[in-house]
């Protein structure tokens, strides 16, 4: 893996469009954006890491009624949106890998980290997919939740993380001044998606 990667949020069909089993408000308004960093990645060869909800109706997020039954694996709902699809991306269960299959899924530019809870690092194999890592271009949903703690996680394991403040978006609108400038208290930087191009395209 390069040292700079693209980390997609959550693109999955039940957040991102109305009829989505845990709908994010205005999720849908992100599309074109989402869809011209995927392109822009594919073109470039740049790595992309994305995380996706694959739940089983006994996962404890599903059980305890804390969200709605969403991303239920082999729906509708749990696939990426068409938009930010990955051709020949490797899916990273959370099962622990050994140390050689780790070292060998680093050399992939393309991987799903599959979670049963909204934080990706709950899936033991992301931090040691990520080690060695200079610089982290964050974009999905949502901004208060999976969004959140992937930026938190990353500016703790000292990755240099540039939010793409035009192609997230949060559940709750009154949270989005407030995490957004605890990003920034944790070492953010922020970038729209023109500037995220922008910078990208000298360093790719």
């Amino acid at each position: 893996m390069k040292d700079s990667i693209f980390f997609d949020i959550d693109t999955q069909y039940d957040f991102m469009h109305k009829d989505g089993m845990l709908y994010v408000p205005g999720a849908e308004k992100i599309i074109p954006k989402l869809k011209k960093i995927t392109e822009f990645a594919k073109k470039k060869k740049i790595n992309v890491i994305a995380s996706t909800d694959k739940h089983t109706l006994k996962d404890k997020e599903i059980a305890s009624g804390a969200f709605g039954a969403h991303c239920i694996r082999g729906t509708r709902g749990q696939k990426k949106i068409i938009e930010t699809r990955l051709n020949g991306a490797v899916s990273v269960s959370t099962k622990r890998l050994t140390p050689e299959r780790i070292k060998k899924l680093k050399r992939i530019g393309r991987l799903m980290i599959e979670k049963q809870e909204y934080d990706a690092f709950s899936n033991p194999n992301l931090k040691l997919l990520l080690r060695g890592l200079k610089a982290a271009y964050v974009y999905g949903v949502a901004t208060d939740y999976c969004v959140k703690a992937v930026v938190l996680n990353l500016c703790r394991m000292g990755i240099k993380t540039y939010v793409i403040k035009d192609a997230i978006k949060p559940v709750f609108k009154k949270n989005e001044k407030k995490d957004l400038a605890l990003f920034k208290k944790y070492g953010a930087k922020f970038l729209t998606v023109r500037g995220l191009i922008k910078r990208c395209e000298g360093i790719f």
